[in-house]
């Protein structure tokens, strides 16, 4: 018997590169990444969207259930509006079933029951914040 084995793609890598790309193709202001920084601090010169790939099951041979966390942070706590509107964009960028034919994605399907948010979450700093979910099927390679 021949074993296949089959890895999960970088899914935080692509989509920081994709939400990237549509950023700045769409003038929106914004640092995008896969880690917030340990020592983040206000007031942040740019809104700051963090994608995080939380993992996920394996549901057959080359695919994968991927959820992804993401974060918009920026502006103050006071006046939350540009961050609430940035992070509307974002969450329509990531439901959006085109990125499943965007080039390089390894996105299969957009798993609309996976999607929550965006919401606010509190914040110890002085900096709104909101926080939202995606969930997609993923494909891996050999």
């Amino acid at each position: 018997m021949i074993a296949v084995r089959v890895t999960p793609p970088d899914l935080e890598l692509w989509l920081t590169r994709y939400v990237r790309a549509l950023a700045a193709a769409e003038d929106q202001d914004a640092e995008v990444v896969a880690r917030e920084p340990d020592t983040l601090k206000v007031p942040l010169a740019r809104p700051l969207i963090v994608l995080r790939d939380d993992s996920g099951a394996r549901v057959d041979l080359p695919t994968f259930d991927r959820s992804v966390g993401f974060s918009v942070l920026g502006g103050t706590k006071q006046a939350p509006q540009p961050i609430n509107d940035l992070a509307r964009w974002l969450a329509a960028v990531l439901m959006d079933d085109a990125i499943v034919e965007a080039p390089g994605s390894p996105i299969a399907s957009v798993d609309w029951d996976g999607f929550n948010g965006p919401y606010p979450v509190n914040d110890p700093l002085n900096v709104a914040r909101r926080y939202g979910t995606a969930q997609y099927t993923v494909v891996g390679y050999w």
